[in-house]
């Protein structure tokens, strides 16, 4: 049982390290999508206090496109806007005045305008300057 524990440890440990940023990203499927230019979008949030919400390619993962501090080529961010306690029946609400997403099934389960605890996308703005999202690769930031 001691040398499972140990091996499980070993193997995360391997994983952060072999990443180099400290992020780990999957291969899902087959949605990737332009938002649009990443200036004109970040302008658009900040203005609006709203992240965009954004319905997926298939219509099955709708996301919110949020974007985080003042430099337009970074802070994206893809938010899963489904609900993690009841992902069928339940979606997430975005409170303005509070600047954060509330769980609608449970409004005492809210989450920091990042996303951070919910399922998140890669965001990158590509070479031309446009917001991409990429449905394939779950985003996962590895706090240690």
């Amino acid at each position: 049982m001691c040398l499972v524990l140990w091996f499980g440890v070993g193997l995360l440990f391997a994983i952060v390290k072999l990443s180099g940023s400290g992020e780990i990203q999957f291969k899902l499927g087959d949605d990737v999508f332009q938002v649009g230019d990443a200036e004109v979008f970040a302008e658009r949030i900040r203005s609006d206090e709203s992240p965009i919400a954004w319905a997926s390619l298939s219509g099955s993962r709708p996301i919110y496109v949020q974007h985080i501090g003042n430099d337009h080529l970074t802070g994206w961010f893809a938010i899963d806007a489904r609900s993690p306690s009841d992902p069928v029946s339940c979606s997430l609400q975005w409170s303005i005045e509070n600047q954060i997403f509330i769980d609608e099934c449970n409004e005492a389960n809210t989450y920091p305008a990042d996303g951070e605890g919910l399922t998140r996308f890669e965001a990158i703005v590509n070479a031309v300057g446009v917001v991409q999202v990429d449905l394939n690769r779950i985003y996962f930031s590895l706090a240690l």
